[in-house]
């Protein structure tokens, strides 16, 4: 939905010394259910430290702010499980996932039937 997707933080954020604020631009309104998304997101970069160096990727779930797909599962596993509007078996499939013995191809495919 941003117009700004290739933009730089320095071209989204409005720096106002060691505080700033957000100006993102929207191709459309949000539905009604992208606005949590998007009060998840702000509340993501709450606590961002402004400052006048360049850009850099840091990835916030971990220590040494590298990505890795176990700290995303467990951001994505905290959000979703939470939702009541799972069923106890989605919820009990989706904490199944990485200890399944079958190939991650097949385990994506049958994640669809549950």
């Amino acid at each position: 939905m941003s117009t700004q997707q290739e933009a730089l933080v320095a071209e989204v954020g409005v720096n106002k010394g060691t505080s700033g604020e957000w100006c993102f631009v929207w191709r459309r309104r949000f539905f009604v259910w992208e606005e949590q998304l998007l009060i998840n997101m702000l509340e993501d970069l709450e606590g961002h430290v402004w400052s006048q160096g360049e850009d850099d990727w840091v990835w916030k779930l971990e220590e040494e702010g590298n990505f890795s797909v176990k700290s995303m599962y467990s951001k994505l596993e905290g959000g979703m499980i939470l939702e009541n509007s799972w069923s106890t078996e989605a919820k009990r499939v989706f904490s199944q996932i990485w200890k399944s013995p079958a190939p991650s191809k097949v385990v994506a495919f049958l994640e669809g039937f549950a």
